[in-house]
């Protein structure tokens, strides 16, 4: 099938196919289980138990186009949903891990894009980058330091980590 064929249709060819199987989307099995249990249930909660997805069209997010997937189930399947399992898994869903809030100071490896004046190739450079604040908004490869040393990194920072070199503050 050609993009322009897809985009138009808003269907792929195997979500054509489940829609001839009888396969049921995700929706409508949402709306016949919230009649079933008299509670309200949604399609997001469903995308777990589902037993296949499709792509649907694509939307435009931000300056790029996405695709949108449509979950379908079989009759067997929304048989085995019950109730337990929705609220299971609304459980874990709910369960965030709390984030990490408390202060930290160390340093990572900054790089900065750089440009060979004689090639024009660019290419990444590391230095000694410092991070303050809380945990988890550090930087990755970021590494805590005591204060002594966090001291001595403050002095060092912006300097050029020479390849193959060992950074240590003590």
């Amino acid at each position: 099938m050609k993009m322009s064929h897809y985009l138009q249709q808003g269907k792929s060819e195997n979500y054509q196919d489940a829609e001839t199987k009888g396969l049921l989307k995700a929706g409508e099995v949402a709306a016949l289980l919230s009649k079933k249990f008299h509670a309200k249930i949604t399609a997001k909660e469903l995308e777990i138990f589902a037993t296949e997805w499709h792509h649907a069209g694509v939307f435009k997010s931000g300056h790029s186009l996405r695709g949108r997937k449509v979950y379908f189930f079989t009759a067997k399947a929304i048989e085995l949903i019950t109730l337990d399992k929705i609220l299971a898994n609304r459980q874990l869903v709910s369960r965030k891990t709390p984030v990490d809030t408390k202060p930290v100071k160390g340093w990572y490896v900054q790089y900065f894009r750089m440009t060979d004046p004689v090639s024009r190739r660019m290419y990444n450079k590391p230095f000694v980058g410092i991070y303050e604040g809380p945990a988890h908004k550090a930087p990755r490869g970021f590494k805590p330091l005591p204060d002594e040393a966090f001291a001595e990194a403050q002095r060092q920072r912006g300097r050029e980590i020479k390849a193959g070199e060992q950074v240590k503050f003590t």
